[in-house]
């Protein structure tokens, strides 16, 4: 179980993501951009799964607790060390792998995004709004900052999630597309097409 609190009193899972965000923000340490994309995360992954918001991360307890410990010191918020990350999907793991292979320093922080990123594919909407961001220009901004290996392979600004999966089967060999060219493709839309839609975080959840 966890929960943030709010003069002495424990906050649980009625509060809406939107008070989270603003508790974790108010605590940041370091860069602001950094703190406000794991803000959103996990003020997010709190409405999915108010009992253990890291396996909604795809990350252990542990890893949650130091990502904690590290952008948000004096939080107050209690992580479940007992509680798991959850099973991942199948392709969960080459997905980690992929973005971690384009990854710009080394850092423990990469390594949390990626398994944020990863988890998040496996959810319905736009991946901008599935982790909590407020439009597509923060999640392009985000792979350019930690992955920019593998941001510049997105030559044509094609849709993330679309595009991951597509080097994923790329580097597999396996065909997915109908057509070799993408502008004489009947799907061309649902690869590039805009991203117009709400944000998740702060419209009542």
């Amino acid at each position: 179980m966890w929960w943030v609190m709010f003069d002495g009193k424990p906050a649980g899972g009625e509060n809406k993501a939107d008070v989270i965000y603003a508790h974790l923000m108010a605590r940041a340490m370091g860069d602001g951009f950094d703190a406000h994309v794991f803000a959103s995360n996990i003020a997010l992954a709190h409405c999915l799964d108010t009992s253990a918001p890291g396996r909604g991360l795809g990350l252990s307890p542990l890893a949650f607790r130091r990502l904690l410990d590290a952008v948000f010191p004096g939080s107050a918020i209690h992580v479940d060390l007992a509680s798991c990350s959850g099973e991942d999907a199948l392709e969960e793991a080459d997905l980690r792998a992929l973005l971690l292979s384009g990854r710009a320093r080394g850092t423990v922080i990469e390594e949390w995004m990626a398994a944020i990123l990863a988890r998040s594919c496996q959810r319905p909407n736009h991946l901008w709004q599935d982790l909590g961001l407020r439009n597509r220009g923060e999640l392009s901004e985000l792979m350019n900052r930690y992955f920019p290996g593998l941001a510049a392979l997105n030559v044509r600004d094609m849709k993330w999630k679309k595009f991951f999966y597509r080097q994923l089967c790329l580097a597999e060999n396996v065909p997915i597309c109908k057509s070799p060219v993408c502008d004489a493709c009947a799907d061309f839309a649902q690869c590039f097409g805009a991203e117009e839609a709400r944000p998740l975080l702060g419209c009542g959840i």
